[in-house]
């Protein structure tokens, strides 16, 4: 995300950047040595958090919530961004 980032501030000469969308699956497959859990995605908030605090950084973070209705167009973790809360009826 830091490359990225670096990367949207060059092509933008300039403009601020604002990260819109981030966020790590609590569950799912594995994509290589990435992996959906819990824990990592704990993790990756706080990291992220730290870093946009750090750097002065306006970030998104996605989401609080699962989304069960994702796992067709994202895959098995695309319904797991949230950590692991469901929302009640």
């Amino acid at each position: 995300m830091k490359q990225m980032y670096q990367e949207a501030l060059r092509a933008g000469k300039g403009k601020k950047v604002i990260i819109t969308e981030t966020g790590w699956p609590s569950q799912g497959s594995d994509l290589g040595v990435s992996h959906p859990s819990y824990d990592n995605a704990l993790k990756y908030f706080i990291n992220a958090q730290l870093w946009s605090d750090q750097d002065q950084i306006d970030m998104f973070y996605f989401s609080s919530f699962d989304e069960s209705w994702k796992v067709g167009t994202e895959g098995d973790v695309g319904a797991f961004g949230g950590f692991g809360i469901k929302m009640k009826n």
